[in-house]
């Protein structure tokens, strides 16, 4: 699957399991609890509750979200370049930029754990 389709996957609500997953196993990781109610239906509900929890964590705990940044390869360089072009809020977009490397992720994963692509 190539990667520039990333919006196309979304819209379709490809892999939105493994997305929720690997989301949840991200910020665990950091110590934050991303307990989003099952099943989860498509990318929007999972772009609002992500949204929320990032605006919390904001508002009362920013280092963390820097540590999620770096653990899932998202430069702040990138996120200062969007919010630039973007109409979004701050933890909207971080959201949407978020969902999207870990999106990013599963779509490599899958592509690789495939025998005829490696």
């Amino acid at each position: 699957m190539d990667l520039i389709n990333i919006n196309d996957t979304i819209f379709a609500n490809k892999f939105l399991i493994e997305t929720t997953f690997q989301l949840e196993k991200d910020f665990f990781n950091i110590g934050v609890d991303f307990d989003i109610q099952k099943p989860v239906q498509d990318y929007k509900q999972l772009f609002s509750f992500a949204s929320s929890l990032v605006n919390s964590l904001n508002e009362h705990d920013s280092k963390r979200i820097l540590n999620l940044l770096y653990r899932i390869d998202l430069p702040e360089e990138k996120v200062q370049s969007e919010m630039q072009i973007s109409s979004l809020t701050f933890s909207e977009l971080l959201a949407e930029l978020i969902i999207k490397r870990e999106l990013q992720k599963v779509i490599i994963k899958n592509y690789y754990s495939k025998p005829e692509n490696q």
